[in-house]
């Protein structure tokens, strides 16, 4: 039971609340009307400083009651009527439907264009880039002592024949014999390789019964290396018969007069045109030695490379010339090989004709190159920019493929154009140097033989020979000591040089000599006699090769 005064207790708390809770609704009801009184003083001094609207005459058409079918509701605040609305679709609808448009509203007029505006002020210049790294190659070594007196310009006098495969991991094979081989490869690194020791196959070789670690064949004798320009060769003393004493006499005659009197005839000095004469130097190609890369070309996988045959200076014989492409009216000049490595070029020669093919030469001072398109021989004096030019023979083959606009050539049938010199596109003419001097190979238009020329230095036609060889059947050649040799491929790793042709004797010199295309790409092949090495250009590498020659007379010309 709840005693008494607990529930005296409870129920004060409950009139205490109820009295809470009606104070409340109290308080609110006049915080209410005492905003709406505040209110409704400020709206009484705001319309005193609004000045009267215009008021406008309305129509005094009687609206009907419903406002719904007369106007539409457009948004929250725009009401338009109903019938204006209508007319303004059937327009917008009739003109899309002319125009064969989507609903699009009416174009309006074309606005007056507006003044150009000013230019706008230069912009700053740019930073300057960052300088880029510097390349692999290395400092100049010191110089080292000078070696002995060799006898022969290959690495090792008894390998006649190397197959070094590059590029590539070494190759190691397990044969009877190993030697080392050191191969010289771009940015000079040095490295050393294993390969299997060969004997020259028949043909150039070595002769027969000859094997490892026997000496030196008597008759075989190696090249030297020249560093320097060959001297030019001393003229020999003309033998002159002792003088005849006379016994004087009265008369005074001349001397022509007393050799009528004493019937002695002297001959006269010859002068004719140039003749052929005779081969200054007899050898045969044996073998080759080893690829040694120089470089890199900066430019494409078609090109060549020269070195001058019959430099007149130190300068000059220290120089490099590079083309690019199958044809080109640019020729590159390098300080040394240094700079051709570095690829720095000195002089760009810009000659006036485009010169077709690969087969340019530098010669004595002067670019000799073949005309594009035409059947001219022109010489280029690199230090004047005089130039000549000379027809080398009207029946040759000279006409190729049209040329595009990007200096590329047209592809084109082959009843389209003359037959290519050599298995290789867009070639005709190839200079040759030796130690007789300028040669030129070409084709005939008319057949597919070879034909060669001895040149003079201002293009004067010495000679011609027809070879009763295919000019496609080759892939490049050159010649050496007066005679014509044939590579058959340029495209295999290993391949051989099966052609040889003596010009001077006018006979064919049978074996075959083994070649090797490093990079697979060979598009220029010729001879130095300046350091008796073979320059060739393959697949963007500038390469060079030593030669072993035999330098008695060959058994053939004995029999």
């Amino acid at each position: 039971m709840v005693s008494s005064d607990e529930e005296t207790s409870r129920r004060r708390s409950r009139r205490l609340v109820i009295a809470g809770e009606i104070g409340n609704v109290i308080l609110i009801g006049v915080l209410y009307l005492h905003a709406l009184l505040w209110l409704n003083t400020l709206n009484c001094e705001i319309s005193e400083f609004k000045p009267s609207p215009v008021r406008i005459k309305r129509d005094t058409k009687q609206l009907p009651v419903d406002l719904e079918d007369y106007t539409i509701i457009i948004g929250q605040d725009t009401i338009i009527p109903k019938n204006v609305l209508d007319r303004s679709c059937s327009q917008v609808h009739q003109y899309c439907s002319e125009k064969s448009q989507r609903l699009t509203g009416f174009p309006g007029a074309r606005g007056s264009p507006g003044d150009q505006g000013p230019v706008g002020p230069p912009g700053r210049r740019g930073p300057m880039g960052i300088v880029g790294p510097i390349g692999l190659v290395g400092e100049h070594g010191s110089v080292g002592e000078a070696g002995r007196d060799g006898k022969c310009n290959c690495p090792f006098p008894d390998m006649y024949v190397q197959r070094v495969p590059i590029p590539g991991p070494p190759v190691i094979k397990i044969e009877e014999k190993m030697v080392p081989v050191p191969v010289v490869v771009v940015k000079e690194i040095e490295v050393t390789k294993l390969v299997p020791f060969e004997p020259t196959p028949p043909g150039f070789g070595p002769p027969e019964g000859w094997a490892p670690g026997m000496p030196k064949p008597g008759r075989t004798r190696k090249l030297p290396r020249y560093s320097t320009v060959r001297p030019p060769p001393t003229p020999k003393k003309k033998t002159t018969q002792p003088p005849i004493h006379v016994v004087p006499t009265e008369k005074n005659l001349t001397m022509d007069e007393w050799n009528a009197e004493m019937n002695i005839s002297t001959p006269r000095p010859y002068m004719g045109p140039p003749t052929l004469g005779y081969n200054r130097k007899e050898c045969i190609l044996a073998a080759v030695g080893i690829p040694v890369l120089h470089a890199e070309s900066q430019y494409g996988r078609v090109g060549s490379w020269m070195r001058d045959a019959l430099p007149n200076s130190m300068k000059t014989a220290k120089r490099r010339w590079v083309t690019d492409g199958f044809a080109s009216p640019v020729l590159y000049e390098y300080e040394d090989e240094r700079q051709l490595l570095d690829k720095v070029q000195k002089i760009k020669y810009y000659v006036d004709y485009l010169a077709s093919g690969t087969g340019n030469v530098v010669y004595n001072g002067s670019y000799y190159y073949h005309k594009h398109g035409t059947t001219s021989l022109v010489r280029y004096e690199l230090e004047t920019g005089v130039q000549v030019e000379a027809e080398l023979d009207p029946d040759m083959s000279h006409v190729d493929c049209g040329r595009l606009p990007d200096h590329t050539f047209e592809e084109c049938n082959a009843t389209d154009r003359h037959v290519w010199l050599y298995d290789r596109p867009h070639n005709y003419v190839d200079f040759a140097v030796d130690e007789n001097g300028l040669w030129v190979i070409y084709a005939g238009a008319d057949s597919e033989t070879m034909k060669m020329a001895k040149l003079e230095p201002d293009l004067y036609v010495v000679s011609r020979w027809d070879v009763e060889v295919n000019t496609t059947d080759i892939a490049d050649s050159f010649i050496m000591c007066g005679v014509w040799y044939g590579l058959k491929s340029a495209y295999n790793l290993q391949t051989q040089i099966t052609h040889a042709f003596d010009l001077y004797r006018n006979d064919t010199i049978p074996g075959q000599v083994e070649w090797y295309n490093p990079y697979q790409g060979l598009t220029m092949l010729h001879y130095n006699p300046l350091d008796a090495r073979l320059y060739f250009f393959d697949n963007s590498s500038l390469l060079s090769v030593n030669v072993r020659i035999e330098e008695d007379l060959p058994e053939y010309i004995d029999e």
